[in-house]
């Protein structure tokens, strides 16, 4: 979830709970730390793949959720941990962030550090601004109607809850659709898209490819697609997006059916953090793989994590008279011309990593 939204969240806790208004530096600590968990971002510092290893992992396990209830409690200043609602809030504002992330697609280590399996329910994009609107707007109408504040930041998680029940049920009618087109498939997955509630990524998954298609459930809601402009809409969503009577399916290639793969660098982390991953364009020079979580294979998608394997490139290091042969080198592109070489060929975890969607 975005950084806004878990800003958000924080002051709706801070406004909706407390029978009584709690100090406005309360409220500001409670959404600062409704966005804390986050900070692990810091870990870029080190490197990109460091920080993608560990995102969504210690700062947001289940398990290590009472330590840092504790830590934040006991630095906090005196007057927060003299108000007697303060520790209760603590523990919700941190449990909320969990639980909006668990929502999206990327995944959270919710068991970290005894398991680095992402879990994720797969009901929101990651940015979703109609489902921050059910908590911002109560939120904002509570600064007019102050007596009533309580109240209505109550009916913004009312509001936010009923919109997770639509896109349940919009998830659930994708992936019928998905059975029904392949019922021959070993799982099915609808993963939310941007901008509508209706707008969803079918996923049909077999033993050596994927199936996907894009499809707008109520094809006549535009959700916020008119707000931007075409170009910007269709890299988030698709060109072939389609109408529940007329989906256009693909078929692409499993990572693992490209022989050799286990011997490239890079492909032990990427298919230890890839969902979905592709084969999407292989030769003598380069190959390519992308996540279909992150709108890989999907016609006129930019779409963002994907592993390029430059088979020709060279190490800088080594001088172009050395007898020393060439060697692959992996990167990760993250979105546009953003990119992070990737040594490493194993997996970053001992455990067995995978990801655990609904």
């Amino acid at each position: 979830m975005d950084p806004i939204t878990h800003a958000i969240s924080g002051a709706a806790l801070a406004r909706a709970f407390p029978k009584n208004h709690i100090q406005p530096k309360h409220l500001f600590f409670l959404v600062l730390l409704a966005m804390a968990p986050d900070s692990d971002i810091l870990l870029r510092l080190f490197s990109d793949t460091v920080y993608l290893q560990h995102h969504r992992g210690l700062t947001h396990s289940l398990l290590m959720l009472p330590l840092w209830a504790w830590l934040v409690y006991s630095l906090a200043s005196r007057s927060i941990r003299q108000n007697p609602v303060m520790p209760k809030l603590i523990i919700l504002a941190l449990l909320l962030h969990i639980c909006l992330d668990l929502i999206t697609t990327f995944g959270t280590m919710i068991f970290a550090p005894f398991s680095d399996r992402r879990f994720s329910f797969d009901l929101l994009f990651l940015i979703d601004p109609l489902f921050s609107a059910c908590l911002l707007i109560p939120l904002l109408a509570g600064l007019i109607w102050k007596q009533q504040s309580r109240k209505l930041s109550i009916l913004g998680f009312a509001l936010a809850f009923t919109y997770l029940a639509l896109a349940y049920h919009n998830q659930q009618q994708g992936m019928a659709l998905a059975r029904k087109a392949h019922p021959d498939a070993i799982s099915y997955h609808a993963l939310p898209m941007a901008f509508s509630p209706f707008n969803w990524q079918l996923i049909a998954k077999y033993p050596d490819d994927y199936d996907r298609a894009a499809v707008k459930l109520k094809p006549e809601f535009p959700g916020l697609s008119p707000l931007f402009n075409d170009a910007f809409v269709t890299s988030l969503l698709s060109t072939k997006i389609s109408a529940p009577n007329h989906i256009i399916w693909q078929t692409l290639p499993a990572m693992h059916t490209l022989k050799g793969t286990t011997q490239l660098p890079g492909t032990a982390f990427y298919a230890w953090f890839a969902r979905f991953p592709v084969l999407l364009e292989q030769n003598q020079q380069f190959i390519d793989f992308g996540d279909l979580a992150f709108g890989a294979g999907a016609p006129g998608v930019r779409s963002s994590f994907q592993l390029h394997i430059d088979l020709t490139d060279s190490d800088p290091a080594i001088p172009n008279n050395s007898n020393e042969t060439s060697q692959p080198r992996a990167w990760l592109i993250w979105r546009g011309n953003q990119k992070s070489e990737l040594t490493l060929r194993s997996a970053p975890f001992n455990w067995a990593g995978s990801h655990v969607s609904d």
